[in-house]
């Protein structure tokens, strides 16, 4: 394993997977129906930014969003995968992103893309999602005997 997959692994398991296994448990999803929805998303959001772009363009992204749809609609439990090197690519995406921001103080719409994907793609690693564990109730909240 090179030190770019360790970090790589390090990285899901620690910043992505907490927050992506908690939002299939909360809306009782799977991490492949997560990963969809999250690239139908992120399609819709390229789409929203494309505004004033050439019209061949809008309709890519259109058709794309449309794709996307279908593809979370039709099979959103079918297993998907993801690559190293696909994040690694999005991950430079996001740390120019990030030096954009701090070179110029503005969040541009493509940061925010990027990691929209990168939470998408780290959903794919995800083996299985654990059950959520129930709460225990107060004992403020039980009846007192009488």
């Amino acid at each position: 394993m090179t030190i770019l997959s360790r970090l790589d692994a390090w990285l899901g398991k620690t910043l992505f997977h907490p927050p992506i296994i908690l939002a299939c448990q909360l809306t009782r999803q799977t991490q492949y129906a997560m990963n969809r929805a999250l690239w139908f998303f992120v399609a819709c959001h390229a789409t929203y930014y494309a505004q004033g772009e050439s019209w061949g363009f809008v309709a890519f992204l259109w058709s794309w969003v449309l794709v996307t749809f279908i593809d979370a609609t039709v099979r959103p439990d079918a297993p998907t995968r993801s690559f190293g090197v696909w994040r690694f690519i999005w991950w430079l995406l996001f740390a120019s992103g990030i030096f954009t921001v701090y070179a110029t103080g503005k969040l541009t719409d493509g940061t925010v893309r990027a990691l929209i994907i990168l939470f998408a793609e780290y959903a794919s690693t995800i083996k299985t999602i654990p059950p959520r564990r129930k709460r225990e109730h107060r004992a403020s909240a039980k009846e007192a005997p009488l």
